[in-house]
């Protein structure tokens, strides 16, 4: 028998898609009357045509839901109480639509009102009797589900199912929508979660804009889903404010930016930037994509690059240590220590970066060899208390016949003074007192000149520290290879040398996988954030690069200013299956204590495997296991996990497998290594030499825990080392090649 509800439901969702259709149609007969217009007609007529199609292209931007459903909820508000929506239904999607009557037909899933569908609880039903779910493909209406909050008119009762526990938040919401969303199979792009946020996620997602919220959680907790459903809430409740200053989703690698980029389109939201920290400092174009070693990222990193940087900026400040002598007509003008070192004092006492003030010091000599010139190699005293010179330039011959344009010493002075700044000798002088430098040059002369590296940094860091640091032998400049952790040093530089006047700031600021953020980069962010405003993403157990044990009062102070901060800790796990988690949680367990795990929501139905083989047979056992992946799960997504020295050989032999097998599901296996492989998600991991992701034993472990969490489905481990017996007691499953034994 046909469920009444299901019909009347599927109609109402089908009339909406109807409405959304004419309103696209009505955007767009608004736009192509406007440009039927032509180009003509005044400067204003053309300016209002502009702002309509813009309009109207950003109204039709927003009103493209793709294949995703338009509507996934109904809320229906009990008869009772004093409230004013008592009785009232509204149905809950990804964006507001109004019939024609102007009265909403589908509510934004970000409107105050639609905070009851992912809060209102069995204890707390603010004012529901029932919550309704829908799961749609398309415009279709494929099943729905009914959760009753409390007593309602038709006689439903409800049976209490959220009183028995004494933490609402953990509690499931739509439980039969959220377990088809997270069985479904993964695609090369983080979907949304939007029918399905769970009233943990809620709290962080509409938690008021000001200040830093640090959002921790285990992997699989849904922390990035949750912040970029903030951001679409934030867009959404301070429109007027974004449209100032925008928004800045900042994700560790370039594949976990690609991975995430089609969220926030899906909700609605075009506008927001997603870059990676090399990226937010307009280094892309760069080529730096890898990563230092660890003893000189560590140094790199450390907040006491801020205090080097600086000194070694003033230490190019310089005055000269001997005379020199600037050939000007038929005379020369000596540039004496002495004006130089009165010059650059003066200089160095104004405030501002460094480039700008070269040409206060280049119009200051300019102007006292004018004078010198102009009255005849006198000696002349300077009234200006910051350059108080005595002896100023004096002259080797006698003047010969010149004419000087002008009248007036002053008319002289002028004309000289603009003659010496476009001389080249004079320009090699103002070069060796006040260098303009770009920040390139500047770090590279830093990096592969030890003695630049010791005058600046000599009493901050250790003669080992500065040994790790130098590069003598280096590439020349062009050539020169820059790393990940040179970009914040490279922004912190050009900030000294330059200023931060072009600098693009935003006016709130998602960072995610933030827990190996080292201070230097968080610097750099925090610059571009003035407003304090942050959402920080990470979890405690998955730093693995060299700032690993800090807490996240240690990560979070460059962007606090000293202010206080607030720790969300997300507990549920909806990606990882029960079976993963303990094997996981039996990792971390060797390198973090007393660090409570997330609750597993499912189990996955897939045991973890260990199988050992031989070094020259890994590729081949890599291979094989990829090939005999079972059918179910073929549908979804694959990776392998490896050391780095492993990657480049092993995607050559994933190739020509490819091109012999003719397998699809191989061409679209991923090899990622285990520094780029943190905030993905895959149905299907093999994992290989777990125990030598990284050098460091410490590191690989947390390396292989965050490797073991990135699957939402299977896990299999091919190594050629034996399976210790503290993870062959989790519930791992060994398979030993005869080879080996």
């Amino acid at each position: 028998m046909t469920n009444p509800d299901l019909v009347q439901e599927a109609a109402f969702i089908e009339g909406a898609y109807r409405r959304l259709e004419q309103l696209k149609a009505q955007t767009r007969s608004t736009m192509e009357d406007v440009l039927d217009l032509g180009r003509g007609g005044t400067p204003q007529s053309r300016a209002e045509r502009d702002v309509v199609v813009r309009t109207s292209l950003a109204r039709l931007e927003s009103l493209e839901v793709g294949d995703q459903a338009l509507i996934f909820g109904r809320i229906d508000f009990s008869e009772e109480g004093d409230s004013d929506l008592r009785g009232s239904t509204f149905h809950i999607g990804r964006l507001s639509i109004t019939g024609e009557d102007m009265e909403p037909l589908v509510v934004d899933w970000r409107a105050p009102v639609a905070e009851a569908f992912y809060r209102a609880t069995g204890k707390d039903p603010m004012g529901l009797w029932r919550r309704r779910h829908f799961l749609c493909e398309g415009s279709r209406l494929v099943s729905l589900e009914d959760e009753v909050l409390h007593s309602d008119p038709r006689g439903l009762e409800f049976d209490g199912r959220d009183d028995d526990s004494g933490d609402d938040i953990v509690q499931v919401r739509g439980a039969g929508a959220l377990f088809a969303a997270i069985s479904r199979p993964r695609s090369a792009h983080m979907a949304d979660i939007v029918a399905t946020i769970q009233s943990e996620q809620d709290r962080v997602i509409r938690r008021e804009m000001p200040g830093v919220v640090v959002v921790q959680g285990s992997p699989g907790t849904g922390k990035t889903a949750v912040a970029l459903h903030r951001a679409a809430y934030l867009l959404y409740t301070h429109r007027w404010r974004f449209e100032r200053q925008g928004l800045l989703v900042v994700g560790p690698s370039p594949s976990f930016v690609r991975y995430i980029s089609q969220v926030l389109p899906s909700l609605g939201e075009s506008g927001v930037e997603l870059h990676t920290v090399e990226g937010v400092a307009s280094t892309t174009g760069q080529g730096i994509t890898e990563s230092d070693t660890p003893v000189r990222a560590g140094l790199k990193g450390s907040a006491v690059m801020v205090d080097v940087l600086a000194k070694a900026i003033s230490d190019r400040e310089r005055p000269l240590r001997k005379v020199i002598s600037v050939p000007f007509g038929a005379r020369y003008l000596e540039v004496t220590p002495h004006i130089t070192a009165q010059i650059v004092a003066a200089a160095k006492r104004r405030p501002g970066p460094h480039n700008p003030k070269r040409r206060l010091v280049e119009a200051k000599l300019a102007e006292i060899l004018a004078r010198s010139y102009a009255r005849d190699g006198e000696l002349v005293k300077d009234a200006d208390p910051e350059s108080n010179i005595v002896r100023l330039a004096s002259f080797k011959e006698e003047m010969a016949a010149t004419v000087l344009p002008g009248e007036g010493d002053r008319d002289v002075e002028a004309e000289v003074a603009e003659a010496l700044r476009r001389s080249h000798d004079f320009q090699r002088v103002v070069e060796r007192i006040w260098p303009r430098l770009t920040s390139f040059e500047f770090l590279y002369d830093l990096w592969t000149h030890r003695p630049l590296l010791k005058l600046a940094a000599s009493s901050m860091l250790s003669e080992s520290e500065l040994e790790a640091l130098s590069d003598t032998g280096a590439e020349p400049l062009e050539r020169f290879s820059w790393f990940l952790e040179d970009v914040p040093l490279l922004d912190e530089a050009r900030t000294l040398l330059d200023g931060d006047d072009d600098l693009i700031t935003y006016g709130h600021m998602v960072i995610d996988e933030a827990q190996d953020l080292s201070p230097m980069a968080a610097r750099m962010l925090a610059k571009r954030c003035p407003s304090g405003s942050l959402t920080v993403l990470g979890d405690l157990a998955q730093a693995f690069g060299p700032f690993a044990g800090r807490s996240w009062d240690e990560i979070t102070l460059p962007f606090r200013n000293g202010r206080p901060f607030e720790t969300v800790t997300l507990t549920v796990n909806y990606r990882t299956p029960a079976e993963i988690v303990e094997v996981a949680d039996a990792v971390r367990g060797r390198y973090l204590r007393g660090d409570d795990s997330s609750r597993a929501l499912r189990s996955g139905g897939y045991s973890i495997r260990y199988r050992q083989v031989p070094s020259e047979s890994l590729t081949d056992a890599v291979l094989s296991e990829l090939e005999k992946t079972p059918e179910g799960l073929r549908r979804g997504t694959s990776c392998i996990v490896a050391p780095k020295s492993l990657c480049a050989g092993l995607q050559k032999a994933l190739e020509r497998r490819q091109v012999a097998a003719g397998d699809a599901y191989l061409t679209d296996t991923k090899v990622i290594d285990a520094m780029a492989m943190r905030g993905l998600e895959f149905d299907n991991v093999v994992i290989l030499e777990p125990f030598h992701l990284l050098e460091e034993a410490q590191r690989a472990l947390r390396a292989l825990y965050v490797a073991l969490t990135r699957s939402t489905q299977r896990v299999t481990m091919i190594g050629s080392a034996v399976c210790p017996e503290w993870l062959s007691s989790s519930s791992v499953e060994v398979e030993a090649d005869d080879r080996q034994v």
